[in-house]
C-alpha cells in the first residue's frame, strides 16, 4: 500500500510540473520579440538661429537585431518638437528615419530638447536636438 501511494505522489509531482512547464512556453509564444537598433547620430546642433524659423532634421537607424523592429511611441520634452513614426516595422538589418521638426518660435537662448524613442527593445532610445536661438522680440539683458 505504501508503495502505491508513493507512486500516485510521485504521478502528481510530475504531471504538475509537466503542466506548469506547458504553460510557460504558452505565455513565451505570446511575448512579443525584442530586437535592437542603433542610430548613426543621437544628437543634432541646430546651430543658431531666429526665433520663429522651423527646423527639420532626420535621425537615421539600423535594425540590428534578429526580429522586426516596431516604433511604438515618441515622446518629446517640449511641444515645440514633432516627430514622425515610421509606419512599417523595419527589417532586421534595415534602415529606418525618424523625422523631428524643431520650432523655435516663443524660444530664447540655449535650447536642449529631448525625444525619447520606445520601441519593441529592452530600452528606450534618447535623441536630442541643440539651438541656439536668438529672439528679437525679447530684449533680455545679461
Amino acid at each position: 500500500m505504501k508503495y502505491l501511494i508513493l507512486l500516485v505522489s510521485f504521478a502528481l509531482v510530475i504531471s504538475c510540473q509537466h503542466k506548469t512547464g506547458n504553460k510557460n512556453t504558452a505565455e513565451e509564444k505570446t511575448k512579443p520579440a525584442t530586437t535592437q537598433f542603433e542610430f548613426q547620430d543621437e544628437m543634432h546642433n541646430f546651430g543658431k538661429l531666429e526665433a520663429g524659423e522651423i527646423l527639420v532634421y532626420t535621425f537615421v537607424f539600423t535594425n540590428t537585431g534578429e526580429h522586426d523592429l516596431l516604433i511604438e511611441n515618441i515622446e518629446t520634452d517640449c511641444g515645440c518638437i514633432r516627430a514622425t513614426i515610421p509606419e512599417k516595422p523595419v527589417k532586421p538589418e534595415g534602415k529606418g528615419l525618424i523625422e523631428v521638426e524643431f520650432d523655435s518660435a516663443g524660444l530664447w537662448g540655449r535650447q536642449l530638447k529631448s525625444i525619447t524613442v520606445q520601441a519593441n527593445t529592452e530600452k528606450t532610445k534618447q535623441l536630442v536636438i541643440f539651438a541656439e536661438v536668438n529672439n528679437k522680440q525679447l530684449n533680455i539683458k545679461n
